[in-house]
């Protein structure tokens, strides 16, 4: 299976290619060989993950200067 893998070469050139997963070099467009980088993981969150987040720390917040006025006891 081909999978989208971040990799660079002797140079310093980063560049994306597909490539099947159990490969750890290919060469660079430049003809340097180019080792596979470790990337951090690519994801795309829901559209109403930033409204949620929001709404939550507000809670929470909101649960926290209630405590803070009652003297710290619920």
């Amino acid at each position: 299976m081909l999978r989208l893998y971040d990799f660079r070469c002797e140079s310093g050139e980063v560049f994306e290619k597909l490539y099947d997963s159990s490969r750890h070099r290919c060469r660079c467009k430049c003809g340097k060989e180019a080792t596979r980088l470790i990337s951090p993981v690519r994801s795309k969150l829901d559209s109403s993950f930033p409204g949620e987040a929001i709404r939550w720390a507000k809670k929470h917040e909101q649960g926290a200067k209630e405590k803070a006025g009652n003297g710290g006891e619920w």
